[in-house]
């Protein structure tokens, strides 16, 4: 299997680790229903907390959600609760499937209710508003040290992963460092989550690069909001191309600033995410910008998509790091109304100035302990200026 396109991938585990005993799932949106779906489809005994308790009662007295991932029945046996205490009551794995505006709150009210040695991930593709933060940052900074943090991203849509469909993710966590003190622990772990997923339709690429996983599925939903302003002004494939090209000039400069590999974009959580959501209009992001850039109308941003906040809070590192993020410029041009989104795309293609070429010098790796990422302000985050849906 190829481990996350890494230059010094962690060496190879032995098969035939023990199943996962349990798994939580904080969050019963979409993504994090049908992830909670695999996990259970895959053989691993599953709950899933929902915020609203008749959400959890519909899932678990009748197999299909509510609200989304409509037409698809969940896999038999697939534990739903309010009760968050109840979700993660013996759990060896717990993934926070929220948004970023609330990964910090539901982090806090997880930690006193994880046992050490949990693997805990993230799989909010955002950047946090008021600290700059990366998500595996905030779970660093919210829960015990006795936990293991990591981020799970990639190119899939949650109807796909829901019902089997093949898909390929990145697992990206510091304890995959050869020498890190919980490597044991981490890889027997995540072997049992390779072995299980995998019955389930989905495989997992493995990496150490906590930044690039998350500058890659961060900043790919920018650059779908431009690609889909692109295709309402009517600009044509060539123009969604040379944004695409603005896009992954922009992931490598941040991630290379940030101490990430730049090996890692090329994997599914760059690139491979990046392609799925900027291509298609089934992705929320993409939607979005179609209506942004509707000629004529001023899009109402109700339900906002992770692209957007992100496109906000990335100002913050690109103010830290001495970079000027493009697509996110021309994003957040678009959102304050400072530009129209034809102005905001001309400049993009027309008036922005190539990044600097890459450093002939390798940057170093991420460090074997966890990395405060991304450490910009030790402010209290912002209050969100819109809210996002996790059930």
């Amino acid at each position: 299997m190829t481990e996350g396109f890494h230059p010094n991938p962690p060496a190879p585990a032995p098969h035939g680790h023990p199943p996962l005993a349990s798994a939580a799932v904080l969050g019963a949106g979409a993504w994090g229903t049908a992830l909670a779906s695999a996990l259970q489809r895959g053989g691993v005994p599953t709950w899933l907390w929902a915020r609203r308790p008749e959400v959890a009662e519909a899932i678990r007295s009748r197999n299909h959600h509510p609200h989304c991932l409509a037409g698809i029945a969940l896999p038999s046996g697939l534990g739903a609760t309010a009760d968050m205490a109840h979700a993660l009551h013996g759990a060896k794995l717990a993934i926070l499937a929220v948004p970023s505006a609330a990964t910090r709150d539901i982090a806090r009210q997880a930690a006193r209710m994880m046992a050490p040695g949990t693997l805990v991930l993230t799989a909010s593709k955002g950047i946090e508003q008021g600290s700059g933060a990366l998500m595996t940052r905030v779970l660093d900074e919210e829960l015990d040290k006795s936990v293991m943090t990591g981020s799970i991203s990639g190119p899939s849509f949650a109807d796909e992963v829901a019902c089997g469909k093949s898909t390929l993710l990145t697992l990206a966590m510091p304890a995959l460092e050869r020498f890190h003190p919980c490597y044991r622990d981490a890889r027997r772990l995540v072997d049992s989550l390779q072995q299980q997923l995998a019955y389930a339709g989905v495989t997992l690429e493995l990496t150490r690069d906590v930044v690039g996983a998350q500058v890659g599925g961060a900043l790919k939903n920018m650059i779908a909001i431009a690609c889909g302003m692109a295709t309402a002004q009517g600009m044509g494939e060539n123009a969604r191309a040379g944004i695409i090209t603005r896009g992954l000039d922009d992931m490598r400069r941040l991630t290379l600033a940030m101490g990430g590999s730049m090996e890692t974009l090329f994997g599914c959580s760059g690139v491979g995410d990046l392609f799925l959501t900027a291509a298609s209009e089934h992705s929320r992001n993409t939607r979005l910008g179609m209506r942004l850039g509707r000629p004529g109308t001023v899009a109402a941003v109700d339900e906002l998509a992770e692209g957007a906040v992100s496109a906000l809070s990335v100002e913050i590192l690109e103010r830290k790091y001495g970079q000027r993020l493009n697509v996110a410029a021309a994003v957040r041009d678009v959102l304050q109304h400072q530009a129209t989104p034809e102005q905001a795309l001309h400049r993009l293609l027309h008036e922005s100035a190539p990044g600097m070429a890459a450093s002939a010098v390798r940057p170093p790796r991420p460090a074997a302990v966890r990395p405060r990422i991304g450490h910009d302000s030790d402010a209290h985050p912002a209050a969100q200026p819109w809210s996002l849906s996790y059930a």
